[in-house]
């Protein structure tokens, strides 16, 4: 399994007060590279003590083959599915605001990389965007 770590980001700690929102995430390039079955892109890391109350996740067109078969899913080396499970906004570029039940009020014990996994590949792969933010609160 291919794992590339494409986050920029700073990251954030514990400023702030208790349960001040906080937004975690950017614009990550997708590389057609990345597009294969079982693959991960890691897209950011969240302190230990966040706590998840919301997601954004938006996709380019990344699988421009005429029957598209590209789904996606959000989530940590815990549960690859934590946040979104089995999207297939790649397939014509879209977004989901929808939150797994998983991930809502999950509580982070230590700091974790967040992934984009491939649940299936692309079936023709092209380089794109993935936009992802996580909101939520330091405990």
């Amino acid at each position: 399994m291919a794992d590339r770590i494409a986050y920029r980001q700073p990251q954030v700690g514990n400023q702030g007060f208790a349960r001040t929102v906080k937004t975690l995430g950017g614009v990550i390039a997708i590389v057609a590279a990345d597009e294969a079955t079982g693959n991960t892109v890691q897209l950011m890391k969240v302190p230990k003590g966040f706590v998840v109350t919301g997601v954004y996740l938006a996709l380019t067109d990344i699988d421009t083959n005429g029957t598209p078969t590209v789904s996606v899913s959000l989530g940590d080396a815990g549960n690859d599915s934590r946040f979104v499970a089995a999207s297939t906004i790649g397939q014509a570029g879209g977004s989901t605001t929808t939150l797994a039940a998983a991930g809502l009020y999950y509580e982070f014990t230590v700091e974790t990389s967040i992934a984009l996994k491939f649940q299936t590949g692309s079936a023709t792969a092209a380089d794109g965007t993935a936009t992802c933010y996580l909101t939520g609160f330091m405990k």
